[in-house]
């Protein structure tokens, strides 16, 4: 993944120079060093974040157009129900009042 370059040494007098013992200085400059290599291994990059997150987007893309996919396959199902009632309303609202029409004509 990720590489760091902590340098100890120079670390260390810095610490000199703002009025750091120096042993104490040399000690919290290599703990410092151990503690940056023991967690970069934990560091992920901008490229490696990014590939994840695309890859997760995706996913989730995958299962919407998914569920997209059995919602308008029932959607027209019930569309299909619809016309075929529609029909079937026509058909008895004809039924119905021809009769009635007829009756009323001379």
């Amino acid at each position: 993944m990720a590489e760091i370059a902590f340098d100890t040494l120079q670390c260390a007098r810095r610490l000199k120079q703002a009025g750091v013992p120096e042993e104490q200085a040399e000690v919290q400059a290599e703990l410092m060093g151990q503690a940056f290599g023991y967690y970069v291994g934990e560091i992920v990059t901008k490229d490696y974040f990014e590939a994840t997150l695309n890859a997760r987007f995706a996913q989730q893309d995958a299962r919407i157009e998914a569920l997209f996919s059995v919602q308008e396959k029932r959607f027209a199902a019930i569309e299909s129900q619809l016309k075929l009632h529609n029909w079937i309303l026509a058909l008895l609202t004809a039924v119905i009042l021809l009769p009635t029409v007829k009756s009323l004509l001379p």
